[in-house]
């Protein structure tokens, strides 16, 4: 039974999922750059809060953050080039990224939390090795990613079924959620929010989706499908509201999602159809 569970599987995801969370997290840090002295080094607001409690042995200056910003773009473009400065990379950036969140006053951003999440996944991954699209690895570093996924996506819609059922079946929630002056996105979103012919199905597909992930994601048969209709509700977030790069992040989680055999078969067509 073990032997079976822990049995190699194509390994070619990590690969196109490395590269993915590389660009989404440089997409995520680089823009901060204009705000270093305001975000994490504002002598006015200086906060210790646990579990790192950074404020009480060291307070950022400018200088200090900007270091850290950078050290953070050093270690992000070392994941990105890959192979033995892969791991190290995304172990800097995360140690990076510990500091300067831990100088915040609050944040509030959840895809800095998800981008965490999935790179301490990612390190047990094997990420620092060259021509991974041909190899076969270990399953548990997807598994551990699974789990995290069906954790956030799980608890954000059995939430909405038990605490604010009547508002996502009529469709309500959606629509407040899309004029939000936190998350509005313009003018299609705005208009999409008067539209109850589309926001009741928009609303019981992101139910559905967030509720059923954790059930559906570890089935062959189902897995591809989930993760489309998650793709879609992220490039539906894209479009229609205002929430930083979070789609970006989750996003690039999904070649790791995808099953195994469903991502080779995949590649396998990529290759037929380029190089055929």
């Amino acid at each position: 039974m073990l032997s079976r569970l822990y049995a190699p599987v194509w390994a070619g995801g990590w690969a196109v999922q490395r590269v993915a969370l590389a660009i989404a997290a440089l997409a995520t840090l680089i823009p901060r750059h204009r705000w270093i002295e305001d975000a994490y080094a504002a002598p006015d607001m200086i906060f210790a809060r646990p579990p790192f409690w950074m404020a009480h042995h060291w307070i950022l200056t400018p200088a200090s953050a900007t270091a850290l910003w950078g050290a953070g773009i050093a270690g992000l473009l070392a994941l990105l080039w890959g192979g033995r400065l892969a791991k190290p990379g995304l172990v800097l950036w995360l140690v990076a990224c510990w500091l300067m969140l831990a100088a915040e006053a609050l944040n509030i951003k959840a895809y800095d939390r998800l981008l965490t999440w999935i790179a301490l996944a990612t390190l047990l991954a094997p990420i620092g090795e060259r021509g991974l699209m041909g190899q076969s690895r270990s399953p548990y570093p997807r598994w551990v990613l699974l789990l995290v996924f069906s954790a956030i996506y799980g608890s954000t819609g059995w939430l909405k079924l038990t605490q604010a059922g009547a508002h996502w079946w009529d469709g309500s929630a959606l629509a407040n959620n899309l004029v939000d002056l936190n998350f509005a996105g313009g003018t299609l979103g705005a208009w999409v929010s008067g539209q109850g012919w589309l926001l009741r199905p928009m609303s019981w597909l992101t139910v559905g989706f967030e509720a059923g992930f954790p059930l559906l994601i570890w089935f062959r048969r189902t897995n591809p499908w989930i993760l489309l209709v998650g793709l879609c509700m992220h490039v539906g977030i894209l479009s229609l509201m205002n929430v930083g790069p979070f789609s970006y992040v989750a996003l690039a989680a999904y070649p790791a999602l995808l099953h195994p055999d469903a991502a080779a078969a995949l590649w396998a067509r990529w290759e037929a159809r380029t190089h055929g």
